[in-house]
């Protein structure tokens, strides 16, 4: 069965789903938000802290973010936490979604082997990313290019991450928590956090279809995620509990993580300069396609408020 296919069925099952529920006054519409087991996309949590006499949060968890976009792409879901470029290049694709919010600011560590101890040691070296549409490659491009060194960068899974550092396939790489401090756990260092490259910098978003945007539940939902992360600020160790079951990811790790402001989520606002950054860097490196060069970034990203 391939990609399409599979994801052509899962959105018929969904569909077939919701529409049982709303024909029983029993149940209430559940929205399907999809995300990856990481801490980037902590705020799903607001699936267990929040209640609406008129939806429900539904959780789809995704292994990848290509099965992650496509099902975006298909309406298997109503909604995603896609990484800031990979939603760029769906909506300069064509597909009708809108930017809503940051599902984090900050949230990476390149992590790198413990005999390393400087940025400029990494020259020559092995550097996984996970994606070259990901907002994890625009922050090493800015450290490389400041330090003036070149790597070979290697993509790879993030899961596969964690013991390719330790049995020196690879030098270091930088990706989404807690696949870096699972390392860390094991031996490897913080080389540097990417707010220290970055500030504040974007890295997940969260993109609504059309459709939802325009729902008359949109803003209760976004209200929804605004107060998960507001609760994950003031509340880390209960945040990192709740999160762990639903991410299947250590508690202790998730807690440090929030602890260490290795990640935030207390502004959640989009600035639009930071997507136009963005797009202009997939541009200069040959992966835009002809939708993205010429796309209006007003017309993805909701006005902020």
């Amino acid at each position: 069965m391939d990609r399409r296919y599979a994801l052509g069925f899962l959105a018929g099952f969904l569909a077939l789903s919701t529409t049982k529920s709303l024909a029983n006054p029993k149940f209430k519409k559940g929205i399907k938000i999809g995300y990856l087991p990481i801490c980037d996309h902590l705020i799903i949590i607001a699936k267990d802290i929040f209640s609406s006499d008129e939806f429900t949060i539904t959780p789809i968890k995704f292994s990848n973010w290509a099965d992650l976009s496509e099902a975006l792409r298909a309406k298997a879901i109503d909604a995603a936490f896609l990484l800031a470029p990979l939603g760029l290049m769906l909506k300069g694709s064509g597909v009708d979604i809108k930017a809503i919010m940051a599902a984090h600011k900050n949230g990476s560590a390149l992590v790198a082997n413990k005999k390393i101890k400087s940025i400029k040691e990494l020259n020559g070296k092995n550097i996984a990313i996970p994606s070259r549409f990901s907002s994890h490659y625009y922050i090493l491009h800015h450290l490389l290019t400041k330090y003036n060194i070149k790597v070979n960068l290697v993509d790879m899974a993030p899961t596969e991450m964690p013991f390719a550092l330790l049995t020196n396939k690879v030098d270091a790489y930088i990706v989404a928590e807690p696949f870096g401090q699972l390392a860390v756990k094991r031996g490897a260092v913080n080389l540097i956090l990417s707010k220290d490259v970055v500030p504040n910098h974007i890295c997940c978003l969260l993109n609504y279809s059309n459709e939802l945007a325009n729902s008359k539940v949109a803003n209760q939902l976004t209200n929804a995620f605004k107060l998960a992360a507001n609760f994950i600020e003031k509340n880390h160790s209960e945040a990192a509990t709740i999160g762990s079951k639903i991410l299947a990811q250590d508690a202790d790790i998730i807690n440090k993580i929030i602890s260490e402001k290795i990640v935030s989520y207390s502004d959640l606002k989009i600035n639009k300069e930071d997507l136009i950054n963005l797009k202009e860097f997939l541009i200069s490196q040959n992966l835009a396609n002809d939708g993205l060069r010429n796309l209006d970034i007003d017309s993805y990203l909701v006005e902020q408020v």
